[in-house]
């Protein structure tokens, strides 16, 4: 099984640890890189991130040899190293990945609600919306820090 290092506002901290997080640090912390590297014995094998504009380069030096980085969305059109050393010297790998690529969603999704309908997954949600609250939704997506889903309802 996996070991969870993750980073969060510290007030997100005791619910990611019942979420099956073994560590989480915050993400403000000075000494990131460190305590990344700390907590996984000298480097992460899998990095799942939906900031690469904003942690290329600390995903590239916590990540262990041959780790492989996961970019989930970004929002920056050119993301750059600032060290591109750290990532060659460990051999890391870079994987680019959007949802809407998928080319038939049924099966993941029968997974899912699989694993939802045994009890094994369960969805946090953030926030819920009124249809007429859409574009607040969309704005605290992109400015506001939250745990789980933010849920627009008709």
């Amino acid at each position: 099984s996996a070991r969870v290092v993750t980073t969060a506002a510290p007030e997100y901290h005791e619910v990611l640890a019942d979420l099956g997080a073994e560590t989480a640090l915050d993400y403000d912390n000075g000494d990131l890189t460190d305590a990344v590297l700390e907590a996984s014995d000298g480097g992460v094998d899998e990095i799942l991130d939906h900031r690469l504009d904003s942690y290329l380069q600390f995903d590239a030096d916590v990540a262990a040899q041959n780790g492989r980085v996961v970019g989930i969305g970004e929002n920056a059109p050119n993301p750059a190293f600032t060290n591109d050393g750290a990532a060659r010297s460990k051999d890391v790998n870079y994987q680019f990945m959007l949802l809407f690529n998928a080319p038939d969603l049924r099966e993941p999704l029968r997974g899912v609600g699989h694993l939802m309908g045994i009890g094994e997954l369960s969805i946090e949600i953030a926030r819920t919306y009124d249809l007429d609250e859409a574009d607040l939704a969309h704005r605290d997506v992109m400015e506001e820090s939250y745990l789980g889903k933010l849920v627009v309802t008709p």
